[in-house]
């Protein structure tokens, strides 16, 4: 019997180690890819959530979500042909991109992420209002 407590313990404690070391090997994975890849705009809280947005243009403001490929994929092109007439907002989704989930959900649904950015073109703060000057949304 006690020799099995012995190998419980061994096991338990490798698994501890194991995991442990995931974790460190995961920081510094993401670390490096982000020094590697650094973010090209710029960061608004938003209801607990750092949200990652680049701003270009001026105009009618037209705000583009990207899907799961992230914004560098999908919105460059967009963003080059009509930053001359348009005030291009390009978000990263909240958990996806360098936008951060709210502390309170760690719900990747689409209502989550939909209610944070809905927080974010509503909210009076100081800093949603600088995202939103100097023009304001239009929703056509």
């Amino acid at each position: 019997m006690v020799v099995l407590a012995w190998i419980i313990l061994v096991l338990v404690v490798l698994l501890v180690l194991g995991v442990g070391a995931l974790v460190l090997f995961t920081a510094r994975t993401a670390r490096q890819v982000e020094n590697a890849l650094p973010p090209l705009g710029r960061f608004i809280d938003i209801d607990g959530a750092r949200i990652h947005y680049l701003e270009r243009g001026s105009g009618p403001t037209i705000l583009c979500v990207h899907g799961l490929a992230g914004m560098r994929h999908f919105t460059y092109a967009l963003l080059d042909k009509l930053k001359s007439d348009y005030r291009m907002v390009i978000v990263d989704r909240p958990g996806s991109g360098y936008s951060t989930r709210p502390p309170q959900t760690s719900s990747a649904a689409i209502f989550a992420q939909a209610r944070t950015l809905a927080i974010a073109l509503s909210s009076r703060s100081s800093s949603a209002t600088r995202w939103a000057a100097p023009s304001p949304w239009r929703w056509h």
